[in-house]
């Protein structure tokens, strides 16, 4: 059996003590730096957070100015094209009316041509058979 005597008081005095002098200079300092790990742990989390939100709202910001930028240059795109599809129309009906008109010009040269050769043929054609005829009679007709 453990015997009570004065060396137990003594060994109980001196371990109430040095668990004061432990948690004096050992167990509260570890305790405040565990603290403040905990605290700065919680200050980055919170820090990472906000930094991921900002992060966020600058992702969909850019995600709709994109957006709208593809959009404007699609608008943009899209007029260009319709006004040079209708430069191209007016392009080439102004120059089906010149084809037109030259091509109307040119059938009045030959038919004004044709004309003047029926003309001359004809008198030509008059004259010759009068060559013809004066020959084979042999006398002026």
């Amino acid at each position: 059996m453990v015997d009570i005597n004065i060396s137990f008081l003594i060994q109980l005095i001196n371990f109430i003590v040095l668990l004061v002098a432990l948690n004096y200079i050992l167990f509260k300092p570890i305790r405040g730096i565990m603290a403040e790990r905990a605290q700065s742990i919680s200050g980055a989390f919170a820090d990472a957070k906000t930094a991921q939100d900002r992060m966020q709202s600058l992702l969909e910001q850019y995600n709709t100015s994109l957006a709208e930028a593809k959009q404007k240059s699609a608008a943009a795109y899209g007029t260009l094209y319709q006004q040079g599809l209708d430069a191209q129309r007016d392009m080439i009906s102004a120059e089906r009316s010149k084809a037109s008109e030259l091509l109307d010009k040119a059938r009045a040269e030959i038919a004004a041509a044709s004309g003047s050769a029926r003309t001359e043929l004809r008198t030509e054609s008059e004259k010759l058979s009068k060559d013809i005829s004066s020959k084979l009679l042999g006398r002026a007709v």
